[in-house]
């Protein structure tokens, strides 16, 4: 399907945990035949749920953070066009999370912009308790949609 796309001159995103299965020889055969073609219309967003190994794993689970980083170094070593999505938890706010997120960035030399929100993608803390905006009537006409269903 990302082939198929590229080739009809879509840009592609793919988001992924850069674990398993992109790690297999096959996978990785692929990505890197992919990437030679179609380079710049062709991204990956990591999902890395923190920048500190620690916090991290809570999320993802133990032994999570070495895979993850591991791929992260692979598609940047290769070429890869890079984007993270990570998280704003534990009482910590979006500059805080992303100044942490641009030391790790620094340290592992991956070509992503700390500084841009589409390639550092930072999202907040869901609170079950707090109440979100609704879509507008406005947006629902231009939808030619009814709220009701």
């Amino acid at each position: 399907m990302l082939k198929d796309a590229l080739i009809r001159g879509f840009e592609a995103l793919v988001l992924t945990n850069a674990m398993q299965p992109m790690q297999r020889s096959k996978m990785k055969a692929a990505l890197l035949s992919l990437n030679q073609r179609f380079g710049q219309r062709l991204q990956i967003r990591v999902s890395l749920d923190h920048y500190t190994q620690a916090l991290h794993e809570v999320e993802r689970g133990p032994r999570s953070w070495v895979k993850t980083i591991t791929g992260l170094d692979w598609l940047n070593a290769n070429g890869f066009r890079l984007a993270l999505a990570g998280r704003t938890r534990w009482q910590e706010g979006e500059s805080a999370a992303r100044a942490g997120y641009a030391r790790l960035i620094a340290e592992r030399g991956w070509r992503i912009d700390a500084t841009s929100p589409s390639d550092l993608v930072l999202l907040p803390e869901m609170q079950a308790q707090r109440d979100v905006p609704e879509i507008t009537n406005r947006c629902w006409a231009i939808l030619n949609k009814n709220p009701a269903t």
